[in-house]
């Protein structure tokens, strides 16, 4: 999937055999997307991607955009979008601004549900998505809410939620991950893709990095047996290419082409094996809780943010050295789950009260955490007898993980953020600090943070010296 000069269309029918040959294929999904075009010109061929997905020459097509101005060689993507649309099909189109107090788009409940509106009011036969991630999350849901074909045009590699069947929303200010619906197709255009700014590429590699320590989350839950859905072959699918992309990340941070369409190749893949796992678990762990409570807090405050992928690549660093601390403190042995570790109603309102005088976001955190703190406190031996068996998961703990350097001189080589402190906007120290040491609070998902909570080794201590270390290895 990895030819600049011709236009590709890949059917992905081998990663369909390969997940329905897979010894576990009875409880992963099947591949829902129809095809992958790729290469210099396949925004040309949009009426075509849109005949084979069933949508009938002549008809009406919504365009769903937002209103920043993307590059496609010397025009506006959009531009080139509309003109090869209007010579078959007749275009309406749907512009979503940001609100009052915001500098970009948010897939909040209002800007959803307006999206949704305007666009059946055009009584569309398909959709077209014209965007980076938060766009096309938006589009996966009007497409699901209509029940209309959807093609995305991918307009940066900045992040690997573009090829699956899912959304990121925020629900009264919290991100949830929320079922929407498959692509029908996925249009990546070098021509675009490497036009988009060098930092949305850096901020996709590392959406991509974040591999590594959300698979080592996603095998604990299941070791403990709080999400028994872990499967190896979303994991494989995960790191496809992704040595040789590893190889090319100097290359990939100054925006050569060949190294900016593999990340979005890699990225792709990235999206269906999420899509296949039916869950964001395969690349969504506690780096991606760090990275969302960072954008929470910008978000209510009315502060701008740095991008999601780049925030995610500090945060993988950041997870890596959890995943090392806990590891260390299980090595030394005679560790067990002390009950009152698990927090409590107070302690979840209190971390996320400053954020909402109404105290909304502080209960959608709280419902979702006292989900898994009810689990916890019925398999509190189930998670002691994985304590006590610990060794005999090392070894995957092993193959799953990469070590905090390896992940840091990666995004260095890429010159994209290793560190809270090279993001663009910085946080403030106090901000990283409330979103590293609560940030598994926010969703019911059991990470290695959840782990050092409940063993005692979640202290302001523990988390500041963490923080330290990351800093160590940006020098």
């Amino acid at each position: 999937m990895s030819n600049l000069d011709a236009v590709i269309v890949d059917d992905l029918n081998e990663w369909r055999a390969l997940v329905r040959e897979s010894p576990d294929a009875a409880s992963l999904n099947p591949i829902g997307i129809k095809e992958v075009v790729r290469g210099r010109g396949a925004l040309e061929t949009l009426p075509d991607v849109l005949e084979r997905c069933g949508v009938d020459t002549g008809s009406v097509i919504t365009v769903l955009s937002d209103t920043t101005r993307k590059r496609y060689k010397n025009d506006d993507v959009l531009d080139v979008v509309l003109d090869a649309l209007r010579v078959t099909y007749r275009v309406e189109i749907v512009r979503i601004a940001p609100g009052p107090l915001a500098s970009v788009v948010h897939a909040d409940e209002v800007t959803v549900a307006d999206a949704v509106e305007n666009t059946r009011l055009g009584a569309p036969r398909g959709l077209v998505s014209v965007g980076s991630g938060t766009m096309v999350d938006i589009g996966k849901v009007v497409a699901h809410g209509l029940s209309i074909p959807h093609v995305v045009v991918q307009t940066a590699a900045s992040v690997n939620g573009f090829a699956d069947n899912q959304s990121v929303l925020l629900i009264d200010g919290v991100k949830r991950t929320t079922p929407s619906q498959w692509p029908d197709a996925l249009v990546i255009d070098p021509w675009t893709v490497a036009e988009a700014p060098i930092a949305m590429t850096r901020s996709g590699l590392g959406d991509q990095l974040s591999m590594f320590s959300a698979a080592a989350d996603w095998y604990l839950a299941g070791a403990v047996g709080f999400d028994t859905s872990y499967s190896a072959t979303p994991v494989s699918m995960m790191r496809h290419d992704v040595d040789e992309l590893v190889l090319l990340a100097h290359e990939l941070g100054w925006g050569d082409q060949r190294a900016v369409d593999l990340l979005a190749s890699c990225l792709t893949v990235g999206g269906l094996a999420m899509g296949v796992a039916g869950r964001t678990a395969p690349s969504s762990g506690t780096e991606h809780l760090v990275s969302h409570l960072l954008e929470m807090h910008g978000d209510a405050l009315g502060v701008s943010t740095a991008s999601h992928g780049s925030q995610v690549g500090a945060s993988s660093v950041f997870a890596s050295l959890v995943w090392r601390h806990v590891r260390q403190r299980l090595a030394d042995g005679n560790v067990r789950v002390d009950a009152s570790n698990i927090a409590n109603y107070e302690r979840v309102r209190g971390a996320f009260a400053h954020l909402d005088s109404s105290g909304a976001m502080a209960e959608e955190c709280w419902k979702a955490y006292q989900r898994k703190s009810r689990w916890i406190r019925l398999h509190l031996d189930d998670i002691n007898h994985v304590l006590d068996e610990w060794s005999t998961h090392e070894r995957e703990f092993h193959q799953l993980l990469k070590s905090p350097e390896f992940v840091a001189d990666t995004l260095r080589r890429a010159q994209a953020p290793l560190t809270f402190d090279q993001l663009d906007p910085v946080p403030d120290l106090e901000v990283v600090v409330w979103a590293t040491t609560n940030c598994h609070l926010m969703r019911d998902r059991f990470t290695v943070v959840d782990l050092a909570d409940l063993i005692g080794t979640w202290n302001p201590d523990d988390v500041a010296h963490l923080l330290a270390q990351q800093s160590m290895l940006a020098l």
